[in-house]
């Protein structure tokens, strides 16, 4: 019976992690997002950095998908391409968008940070 419990257990907190682990991701991915919303973009604007934004996703997952490549190569390749494109969002940008978008990056950075260092976080 003891057994029993102790399995029960076990697989909920499994469970429980598995779903804090889930929007934790969905989170970040949305912080994303919301960024360039933020910048209150034109809907030419929006409809680039959307397009901008599936080239870069489709690149991407082919660079994390090709098995011939070592981790490092994969890094160096996706840093590449987020460059790549970041440049291209960018260039659609007017100076004051741009000012408000690399704010935005900085407080994704610093929150990404704190939570490399165990500081937890999330949007208090």
């Amino acid at each position: 019976m003891k057994v029993l419990q102790f399995l029960l257990v076990f697989m909920f907190i499994g469970v429980v992690s598995k779903a804090q682990t889930t929007d934790t991701t969905g989170k970040r991915r949305m912080n994303r997002m919301e960024m360039y919303k933020d910048l209150n973009l034109t809907k030419d604007q929006e409809v680039k950095v959307k397009d901008i934004m599936e080239k870069q996703r489709t690149e991407m997952d082919s660079v994390r998908n090709n098995t011939s490549l070592t981790r490092e190569q994969q890094r160096e390749q996706m840093g590449t391409i987020r460059k790549k494109y970041n440049e291209q969002v960018e260039a659609l940008l007017t100076p004051e968008q741009k000012e408000k978008l690399k704010e935005k990056q900085k407080e994704m950075q610093d929150e990404m940070q704190r939570r490399r260092n165990g500081q937890g976080g999330g949007n208090n």
